[in-house]
């Protein structure tokens, strides 16, 4: 069984082994109180409980070996914690009380239960049952790693509750037993979240000096032309464009349409296309409305002593490894850039490939309402593709679209006419947050580039299919036969070359990406490494304690900050011991796979890469590029639940902060 299955598997149980407890204390107890012939019944079917119980008790044991075998990680709170709480209680239920049960004989001839015997009996069972509560209170509460202040407080709500049933199954007590334990636990909750969880501070970057020790962030900028704003260089081309955030409407062809956020008016928004080499200059506009405003434009001055209003924007150059100023974070390389207001982006075009852009303030709104565009970076050299166009997956609220080439999305299949024999590659962008099976039937095809990255080796695929994940790019290359080839996007049909037939989608099997291409040499030695757990569990965010999404037990913005040297390579552990798929997205680098759940891998570069529920990858990266760097979940809505973090370099600070209304999430 998978990894997967079993903690789903250990989810239903800790739910189950918890109600069959309680069911059976609550059953014994009410046939400890009814006549002698009633009793008997009542506690022979508490028997028959407490037995499924015990056998439930057993199964969540193995489960928890199951889940040991693919690490500590997955066990660390049920093996020191969870588990003892309920399997020892169980043990001393199964030889105290479950025979008493079996014989009826806890109830006296006249009916009615004898002195002592609900203590004897209902007692182990009752603590059983807590003990199973406080298993369920460790999976939501304490999760990896195991806090000093989150296991004191369940073994406080489990003594305190245990200690209550005692005296109240003892001669008649007062109901005010009942409120002293409600408050016992309610503190002892608050001692959980105090401790185990942590308070936010006030600063983004928990446990990173961001005082303005060392070189600022907001130094580490690009490139500037020969003369600012003049002519380029010798042999230096620049290339200028403007992207405007404004007000637009999206319409679909199948007659639906969304009120949208834009680039320029379009959605997506422009294709920036430039060549290797190329120096870019990008200036950003925010003419969003103010908030409560009309609509119109704003091109008024901001006024620094005035409250932000509206919808801020920035540019985030996904998976293109800008310097740190450039990478349009708001809180840690720029504040947000409010309406009225303007930024200049500059770098330079180093690597060829697929990439885009989109704003990262408020992202989890703004991505999904179309800020977004596409950037392609054209190799200095001629590419053989005589064919060459940019696919851009999104959802708008249910409706899947496809865009080509910066077009109008179309949640309806496109047809694109190409000249059999050419050279074709499709770069295909998902922009949503949840990962797509790609299929292309009709051809022979081979994944040219990944995130960006040629792929070394790539070989024919023949009715392969493809995962790709949020925020991630696949470069597909093929010739165009005589007849047609289809692109399917999940269970979709979303582009036909040359129909109008329509050749069977693809149904082969999901390429494993990281088997794919000739293996890469990857790193002998690690200057140091660190793990990342990732779950959903109750953590103290925004100043509140809430479900959140998780990094080793703790949500934004208390999750620490990893510092690393310039020149440094890391190996770094990403495990998934909760239920969601997490499609993790470190700033300003490719990192190299180097296995998934213990199998090498080729060692691609990727800057987005899914790790699905059970699963752990190990990943490589080299610290190259000095800055504070945003690493998330790229599931946007992940990312504004906690999953959240930074990267930073030692001697780099950054003066930036949440006080400006910055909302990377």
């Amino acid at each position: 069984m998978t990894t997967a299955r079993l903690i789903a598997l250990d989810q239903i149980l800790f739910v189950l082994v918890a109600a069959a407890w309680a069911a059976t204390a609550g059953i014994a107890l009410t046939g400890l109180r009814q006549p002698a012939a009633a009793g008997r019944r009542t506690l022979l079917i508490a028997a028959a409980l407490c037995a499924a119980a015990i056998v439930m008790t057993a199964l969540r044991v193995a489960v928890t070996a199951g889940l040991a075998g693919a690490g500590w990680w997955f066990v660390a709170e049920k093996v020191t914690l969870a588990l003892p709480l309920v399997v020892v209680p169980a043990l001393v239920s199964a030889a105290v009380s479950l025979p008493r049960l079996l014989r009826g004989t806890a109830t006296g001839s006249t009916g009615g239960s004898t002195p002592g015997s609900a203590r004897v009996v209902a007692f182990p069972l009752l603590v059983t049952a807590y003990g199973a509560v406080a298993g369920i209170a460790c999976g939501v509460v304490i999760s990896y790693p195991v806090t000093a202040g989150g296991a004191a407080a369940v073994l406080a709500l489990f003594a305190a509750a245990s200690a209550v049933t005692w005296r109240l199954l003892g001669p008649a007590r007062s109901p005010r037993h009942a409120w002293q334990a409600a408050g016992t636990c309610v503190l002892a909750l608050a001692l959980a979240l105090t401790i185990g969880g942590g308070w936010p501070s006030g600063h983004l970057h928990t446990g990173h000096d961001t005082g303005g020790r060392g070189v600022s962030v907001d130094l580490l900028r690009g490139p500037a032309p020969a003369a600012a704003g003049g002519p380029a260089g010798a042999g230096e081309r620049i290339r200028r464009f403007t992207l405007t955030a404004q007000p637009a409407t999206v319409r679909l062809p199948s007659g639906g349409g969304a009120e949208a956020w834009s680039f320029n008016g379009q959605v997506p928004g422009p294709v920036l296309r430039v060549r290797q080499g190329d120096l870019v200059e990008v200036v950003l506009r925010n003419r969003l409305p103010v908030q409560g405003g009309s609509g119109q434009e704003n091109t008024g001055q901001p006024n620094p002593g005035q409250p932000n209003t509206g919808q801020g924007v920035t540019i985030h150059w996904h998976g293109y490894d800008v310097p740190a100023a450039e990478d349009g974070v708001p809180g840690v390389t720029q504040d947000a850039v409010w309406p009225g207001q303007s930024h200049v982006y500059r770098f330079r075009a180093e690597d060829a490939g697929t990439y885009w852009y989109h704003s990262h303030q408020n992202s989890s709104v703004a991505v999904p309402r179309g800020l977004f565009g596409l950037l392609v970076v054209d190799p200095a050299t001629p590419v053989p593709e005589s064919e060459d166009h940019v696919l851009a997956l999104h959802t708008f609220g249910s409706r899947p679209t496809l865009s080509v080439d910066g077009a109008a999305p179309s949640d309806l299949l496109t047809r694109l006419t190409l000249p059999p024999g050419a050279r074709t590659r499709l770069r295909v962008v998902n922009t949503d947050t949840q990962p797509v099976v790609l299929g292309l039937s009709g051809a022979p095809y081979r994944i040219a580039a990944v995130d960006g990255g040629d792929v070394p080796g790539a070989t024919d695929l023949d009715g392969a299919r493809l995962h790709l994940a949020a925020g991630g790019r696949y470069d597909l290359t093929f010739t165009v036969p005589s007849g047609p080839v289809l692109l399917t996007a999940g269970d979709r049909p979303t582009l036909l070359v040359n129909g109008p037939a329509t050749p069977p989608p693809a149904a082969g099997p999901v390429v494993d990406i990281t088997r794919y291409g000739t293996p890469a040499a990857l790193p002998a030695r690690f200057d140091r490494e660190t793990t990342w757990v990732l779950d959903k569990t109750l953590a103290v965010s925004g100043g509140l304690p809430r479900l959140a999404q998780t990094v080793n037990g703790k949500a934004w913005p208390n999750i620490p900050t990893p510092v690393v040297r310039q020149g440094e390579t890391v190996r770094i552990r990403v495990v998934n011991r909760g239920t969601d798929t997490h499609p993790m997205h470190p700033h300003g680098h490719h990192v190299r796979i180097l296995s998934r759940n213990g199998v090498p891998a080729t060692g691609l570069p990727m800057d987005t890469f899914d790790v699905a529920p059970g699963e752990v990858w190990e990943v490589a990266l080299v610290a190259d590029n000095p800055g504070v760097w945003m690493s998330h979940c790229h599931d946007l809505a992940h990312a504004a639940q906690g999953m959240e973090f930074h990267l930073a370099y030692e001697g780099v600070s950054t003066p930036y902060d949440m006080t400006n209304g910055n909302h990377p999430a």
